[in-house]
């Protein structure tokens, strides 16, 4: 079965305020293990897995803002409030101990030097790869396509 012990809540990360925020983190952390984007000197370290998740923090909207706390802000009758997280920092530690918890990504420990290593589940990986995929389209060209474009111009 699917949803078995470690997957019982597989996609609640994607679901409520911070989903579009964790599929950006998603697509950013797979593009970097996958892709030509990809160091290959070491294994993923909690620090790079925040620093990656930090920078696609800065690129991603958060949905589903609080109506009512908008509707006072409008007014002028709220003073700043604070939000959930105090830095980004904080927001992208809560995202990956997140994906953790339902199964989107392992955490392996090294046994000799006991530093943590972070990478994507198997079904993580699986089902991350079309958030990655669709955001790559935008980009790609085939040198195929412009061979033809060019032959048909001559």
């Amino acid at each position: 079965m699917f949803f078995s012990d470690s997957r019982q809540h597989f996609f609640n990360p994607l679901t409520g305020k911070y989903r579009e925020l964790v599929a950006q983190c998603l697509s950013l952390l797979y593009q970097r293990l996958y892709t030509d984007l990809r160091d290959y000197g070491n294994a993923m370290s909690r620090e790079q897995l925040v620093d990656i998740f930090k920078e696609a923090i800065a690129r991603a909207p958060i949905l589903d803002a609080d109506r009512a706390d908008e509707e006072l802000a409008e007014q002028g009758d709220m003073l700043e409030q604070e939000g959930r997280f105090k830095s980004q920092r904080d927001l992208a530690s809560f995202v990956i101990n997140r994906l953790v918890e339902n199964g989107w990504l392992e955490k392996q420990v090294d046994e000799t030097t006991l530093q943590s290593t972070y990478g994507f589940s198997r079904m993580g990986r699986l089902f991350t790869q079309p958030f990655a995929d669709n955001q790559a389209n935008h980009f790609r060209t085939r040198n195929r396509n412009t061979r033809n474009t060019r032959n048909s111009l001559q």
